[in-house]
């Protein structure tokens, strides 16, 4: 029986990460014009980062001395990920951050190179780095080589009812997508936010205007790559295991369209795209559970239906579901026309200063007028 609930939790969940991927791409692409085909390094570089830490700290923390990759290791961590509630909450906190540093830091020195030459090389720079970056992990004994790290603790691995652990978990990756949407909101329509629009328009007029173009691309790629990471982070919580073939580039291209469909340039489009694609995602999972001896395999399906709604989207609506809006500057606020027809509050003030204005002189007019006096 289909359980609507699990079903809701598990794609909520799905798109609380990709969301925070899909906003870090849109402010790569959509305001700045970086081509970052790479992203799903830093995503993999957080979840790496994560399985390692997060297992050898517990080992460690209950005396254990087994390879973080052994079968030993995930019977250990079977046995103890329950029992210290503010070890899993520690955990998941310094996996975090030491996510986000060491994949912001990866993209900012792999990219500042590139930065000179125009964004075709950063794209392809970045290309080339993620897709040797699963080759080298695939051979990494490590961190497992090919099998990868299994039974990552769970940050509420101490809760005994699996329903309210999975809300948890859903509510906290919603609340750091939330930090990351307003994060995003407030730099877009920042001047910083401007400075990258100038930078995405024409690279040249920004320099002449005295703007540090490579240094302003390499400080969004740090914070856009550390991000990703986090959402690798949480990735890997909310799976419990990686594999270096879980972070292929197809995971890259999956973003993208997410981004192309929602619309460029506005986080709101990219919320929409994501939410469009994990749920087309999570169904086509039903499907292969429902009908597992179908004559066509659901995700080819569900590839079909992408590349049909990139193609209508990019025929009517070539800027996205939810185009670019203008930044919000206080002049903007002042002139905004709202919708409806209503427009600015301080706009209407104006006007009504200003007809007042004209009312008063015809007054005066109309009275001199009847004096027989002319108007000076």
């Amino acid at each position: 029986m289909f359980d609507v609930v699990s079903f809701l939790i598990s794609w909520l969940t799905l798109f609380g990460i990709y969301a925070i991927l899909a906003l870090c791409l849109n402010m790569e692409i959509g305001y700045t014009g970086m081509a970052n085909f790479g992203l799903v390094a830093f995503f993999g570089i957080g979840a790496f980062i994560t399985a390692y830490i997060s297992i050898s700290t517990f080992l460690s923390f209950y005396g254990y001395n087994y390879p973080v990759y052994s079968l030993d290791a995930i019977i250990a961590i079977g046995k103890v990920a329950g029992k210290t509630p503010w070890l899993n909450i520690a955990v998941f906190l310094l996996s975090l951050v030491l996510s986000f540093l060491v994949a912001g830091i990866a993209g900012y020195f792999i990219s500042y190179p590139t930065l000179r030459v125009g964004p075709a090389f950063l794209g392809i720079t970045i290309l080339s780095f993620g897709e040797m970056l699963r080759v080298f992990m695939k051979h990494f004994e490590p961190t497992g080589g090919a099998y990868g790290i299994l039974g990552i603790p769970h940050p509420f691995a101490w809760v005994s009812d699996p329903l309210i652990k999975n809300i948890s978990y859903l509510t906290l990756t919603l609340m750091i997508l939330a930090g990351v949407f307003i994060y995003f909101e407030l730099l877009a329509n920042s001047p910083y936010g401007r400075v990258l629009k100038s930078v995405r328009e024409d690279e040249v007029a920004s320099l002449c205007m005295g703007k540090p173009v490579p240094k302003i691309k390499a400080e969004l790629l740090f914070v856009a790559s550390g991000i990703s990471g986090v959402a690798g982070a949480l990735y890997a919580f909310y799976l419990g295991s990686v594999t270096p073939d879980m972070f292929i580039t197809t995971v890259t291209f999956e973003v993208w369209s997410m981004v192309i469909l929602g619309g460029r340039g506005n986080n709101f489009g990219a919320l929409l795209g994501t939410s469009i694609f994990t749920l087309l995602n999570r169904a086509t999972s039903i499907l292969n559970f429902m009908f597992p001896g179908s004559l066509i395999d659901p995700n080819y399906i569900r590839w079909m239906i992408t590349g049909a709604l990139i193609v209508i989207v990019l025929i009517y609506k070539p800027k996205g579901i939810l185009p670019e809006k203008p930044i919000k500057t206080e002049a903007w606020k002042i002139f905004e026309v709202r919708r409806g027809g209503r427009i600015g509050l301080k706009l209407i003030r104006t006007k009504v200063i200003v007809i007042a204005l004209i009312i008063v002189r015809y007054i005066k007019m109309a009275i001199y007028w009847l004096i027989g006096r002319e108007i000076i």
